[in-house]
């Protein structure tokens, strides 16, 4: 499927749908350069010759004689944006020069084209055009096109889909290929949408593929929210990139630029006609190369978003009463809370018993069709009775059962940190996720209901840094990171050394948030045979010669505590003896960092949240040893890393604490050359071993040395 039209059809309105026209008729229609028309059918080309036939007769045209063509039947009027074949051979050379520039490229996006349209009348439409150079095998999935449209409220005119070949041949989109799948759903997603499908013909390395469509909102959810986005670079390299955005003259249009180059973020103003349109245009635009734990594309990339509201105060005015009405505590939903936090003696044991009942007892299934399910979901009532919903619906849920006992608590909505910092600036739907946010003591903080593995206080990493839109409130808050502690994993190991070299491993964890989290799902879609495979696969990648006495775990489901785990195993003979001396690693002690792989960064460094990893570990020596060396202790201290370990000797025992936090999400390019030395200092630091010396090879079991 072609991400690039994928990205498009993210951007319009509010539900990103379209519609197809029913029953298409049969035939093509060329535009000539003095306005004519004609309906044709059968049309080929051969070099730059078009046939085709006009009714019963066949006929024959230079292809500079065509200005346009047209796909979506008789009545079809040829849009404003150009879509003839004549550009063709230009944006075939222009894509060759960008390819010599950038050989490695598995295709070029030589045209990309988008317009929006808002009317008086509060319809809008969408129109986009995309042409790519297909230059690797990797590439062709870029011809399989896909788009979603819902019948009720939009139309889509496929205006054009073709192929052009390097030999000039240009192969038309039949009509016939074009597929309408119906009511297509997810297992646990519900709504009105509906796929049109085709594939691009004869697309082929060393081939363009060029595709126009059009989608027309015709019955908006709200005809004075419009909103949209166009961002200007992707994986590819890119030629040309434009929007124009086109409003009733007098209006001033609201908009927000992000990583424009400098001097185009002020767009080019001009009005045709009763229209006053925006034009932004970037050019010779390099791919995105990826790098590890590299920022959202929406947060480095050149991009627009407008609206037609210049502030929060309609969108709030007209979401808070939907809130308001499903905000609704009755009978039903006070006898459920009573029954739940019957015998709780704490404030906080009444709020996770709730949030665990709306976590594991609500199902996740997501039934959309109109602009208050979207948005505000279905009443605490119907989501109890159901025992299903989606994100807002669990949001809404949990918030009224929490009003009960006397807390106040919003659904609000956030975009998830992967998908980039949501757009608060302009009152637009940016938001993906539902949450709940609670108010207690003075103190605000967050749950989040979907997430069926956090115990009480935590929830979803992916919700950490964000922005939430609270309607209700009518407000917008930022969720900051939780501290390294409340995403921790700790571990305690007691290793047994023996004189040859053998070690006895007596591994206990311990984790809260997003580690436990983790750890609880992990075990809970596993067997005690499937997580005992999993621990002797990691032992193995230690030393095949290994023998496992236990691998057990806590009850995931759980959570009055946090949760546990406990493995018990040898590895026989993993410490090398060279004469008296004995060198030891302690295993699965070494720590590797992918994002400071590159000599270089383009891009911040993105963590999903902190993090915090505890090491606490006694090795016991074997009999008529004694150190020779021990690492010296290491701290390092950053606004981006807070690292500690030490080794300590006490008798016959070492001792080693080690503690690694990392409590910020993202690290500035900028000071990525000392993130990168800060983290392979650890890493080294890791892979030092202690050396023990063999001091009494003749003493027996217990003897002092």
């Amino acid at each position: 499927m072609n991400l690039r039209m994928l990205a498009r059809i993210g951007l319009i309105g509010l539900t990103a749908v379209f519609a197809y026209p029913a029953n298409p008729a049969a035939a093509e229609m060329l535009a000539l350069p003095n306005g004519d028309t004609i309906t044709v059918s059968n049309l080929t080309f051969d070099g730059n010759t078009a046939h085709f036939n006009v009714g019963t007769e066949t006929r024959t045209m230079r292809r500079e004689e065509i200005r346009d063509i047209g796909f979506t039947g008789e009545e079809q009027k040829f849009a404003k944006m150009a879509t003839d074949v004549a550009d063709l051979p230009a944006l075939m050379e222009r894509a060759q020069e960008l390819r010599r520039h950038f050989p490695d490229s598995a295709s070029i996006l030589v045209r990309d084209e988008a317009e929006f349209h808002y009317r008086a009348d509060g319809t809008r439409s969408y129109k986009y055009r995309g042409v790519l150079l297909l230059v690797k095998e990797e590439s062709l999935g870029n011809a399989e096109m896909s788009l979603g449209f819902d019948p009720n409220r939009e139309r889509t005119k496929i205006i054009h889909a073709r192929s052009y070949g390097p030999d000039g041949v240009m192969t038309p989109l039949p009509l016939d290929q074009i597929k309408v799948s119906k009511g297509a759903s997810g297992g646990e997603y519900f709504n009105n949408i509906q796929q049109i499908s085709f594939t691009i013909p004869n697309a082929a390395p060393g081939c363009l593929i060029d595709y126009c469509y059009e989608q027309e909102e015709f019955n908006p959810f709200d005809k004075k929210l419009w909103q949209g986005e166009f961002a200007f670079q992707g994986g590819e390299p890119v030629a040309d990139s434009l929007v124009r955005v086109c409003v009733p003259k007098g209006f001033d249009l609201p908009f927000l630029t992000r990583h424009m180059p400098t001097g185009s973020e002020k767009p080019v103003i001009s009005e045709v006609g009763d229209e006053k349109i925006y034009l932004w245009r970037l050019s010779d635009m390099p791919p995105i190369i990826s790098e590890p734990y590299m920022p959202p594309s929406r947060e480095i990339v050149p991009i627009v978003y407008f609206s037609q509201q210049k502030d929060w105060s309609y969108m709030f005015d007209r979401l808070k009463p939907m809130f308001d009405k499903r905000f609704d505590l009755t009978e039903a939903v006070k006898h459920k809370v009573d029954e739940l936090i019957q015998g709780a003696n704490t404030i906080e044991e009444k709020i996770s018993r709730i949030y665990l009942f709306c976590q594991k007892e609500i199902r996740y299934i997501s039934i959309k069709g109109n602009l208050s399910s979207n948005q505000v979901g279905h009443a605490a009532e119907e989501t109890l009775k159901n025992r299903y919903g989606d994100c807002t619906d669990k949001g809404m849920l949990l918030a009224t059962m929490l009003k009960h006992i006397g807390i106040e608590a919003y659904p609000v909505g956030i975009l998830t940190n992967p998908s980039g910092q949501a757009i608060r600036e302009l009152p637009i739907f940016d938001s993906n996720h539902c949450i709940t946010e609670v108010n207690m003591d003075g103190k605000r903080f967050w749950l989040d209901s979907t997430a069926t593995d956090y115990r009480y206080p935590y929830f979803r990493a992916d919700d950490h840094d964000v922005l939430a839109e609270n309607s209700m409130a009518r407000r917008i808050d930022h969720i900051p990171v939780p501290p390294p502690e409340d995403n921790s994993f700790h571990v305690t190991r007691d290793l047994i050394l023996a004189a040859d070299g053998s070690v006895k491993v007596d591994f206990k964890s311990e984790c809260t948030g997003h580690s436990e989290a983790n750890a609880r799902g992990s075990s809970r879609n596993m067997k005690p045979e499937e997580y005992e495979k999993q621990i002797r696969a990691s032992i193995s990648e230690l030393t095949p010669d290994y023998v496992l006495q236990i691998a057990t775990h806590s009850d995931p489901l759980d959570f009055s505590s946090a949760f546990h785990a406990r493995s018990s195993y040898t590895l026989n003979k993993i410490a090398p003896r060279s004469g008296k001396y004995m060198i030891f690693e302690i295993p699965f002690f070494r720590m590797r960092f992918a994002e400071v792989s590159l000599a270089k960064r383009t891009y911040d460094i993105v963590y999903t949240t902190s993090s915090q990893r505890i090491d606490d570990i006694t090795i016991k020596l074997p009999h008529g040893f004694r150190v020779k060396f021990i690492p010296e202790p290491l701290k390092i201290k950053t606004p981006y890393i807070d690292f500690e370990s030490k080794y300590t000797q006490s008798g016959n025992d070492v001792k080693v604490f080690r503690k690694l936090s990392l409590p910020v999400r993202i690290v500035p390019v900028k000071d990525y050359e000392k993130h990168k030395e800060a983290l392979e200092r650890i890493s080294r630091f890791t892979e030092e071993r202690i050396f023990l010396e063999e001091i009494n090879p003749t003493a027996p079991e217990g003897a002092a040395k």
